[in-house]
């Protein structure tokens, strides 16, 4: 098959459409294509619909590495959602090279942000992010507290289990959606002693992965 940029452009058109059947065979197109849709889905993330940058960013997960550099300057973006939606997606590829970005994210001064680069250094799993996630359990917004809590339990790194359970008696507060920051510090605790740490990872995502990995793999027929 040979990549235009009118097929590509059809294939945008159709993930942004409301045609639900035509969004799905545009995401796995887009998905094997790889890093010739990596522009126009980058563009997509700067829409003011949150609908169609999470159909953007799930893309850009599945394309993966190619789409790494792209994504890397976003995440410097001055445009606080960019970054935020950048953070998100270098999560989903995880990336080693990506931590140097996400732990810049984790010192952004906006909290949402801040926030999500603690949830995507908890889906890399890579322990030199433990000192700066320790160092996010004093950040004045409970949000983030609760985000470096998760992503301390994915570090599975045992040294924390002591800082987890002080949390527990001494953070009181709820995040901005309701949820303890205490409550998931203890449960953080638990996983890592118990060794029971589920990664949180969307399974229909990983299925997709593998297939268009594999699709790629094979190459067209």
């Amino acid at each position: 098959m040979h990549t235009t940029p009118n097929i590509i452009a059809d294939l945008i058109a159709d993930l942004c459409g409301s045609d639900e059947s035509l969004r799905i065979q545009a995401s796995f197109a887009l998905g094997v294509l790889g890093e010739p849709a990596v522009a126009p889905l980058t563009q997509l993330l700067e829409t003011p619909s949150s609908e169609l940058r999470k159909r953007a960013a799930w893309v850009l997960g599945v394309i993966g590495a190619p789409a790494l550099p792209a994504l890397l300057a976003l995440a410097e973006s001055p445009d606080q959602t960019l970054r935020i939606e950048a953070l998100r997606v270098l999560g989903v590829v995880g990336e080693a090279r990506a931590l140097k970005q996400l732990l810049v994210g984790l010192t952004d001064p906006d909290p949402r942000v801040a926030a999500r680069a603690a949830r995507a250094i908890g889906k890399l799993g890579d322990p030199r992010a433990y000192h700066p996630l320790l160092t996010a359990l004093r950040h004045p917004s409970p949000d983030v507290r609760y985000e470096a809590c998760r992503a301390l339990a994915d570090l599975h790194v045992l040294d924390a289990v002591p800082v987890l359970r002080e949390m527990v008696t001494s953070d009181t507060t709820t995040t901005t959606w309701g949820a303890s920051v205490a409550e998931t510090a203890g449960r953080a605790a638990a996983e890592l002693v118990s060794g029971a740490v589920t990664p949180d990872r969307d399974e229909h995502f990983a299925r997709a992965s593998a297939i268009l990995r594999q699709q790629q793999q094979l190459g067209p027929e």
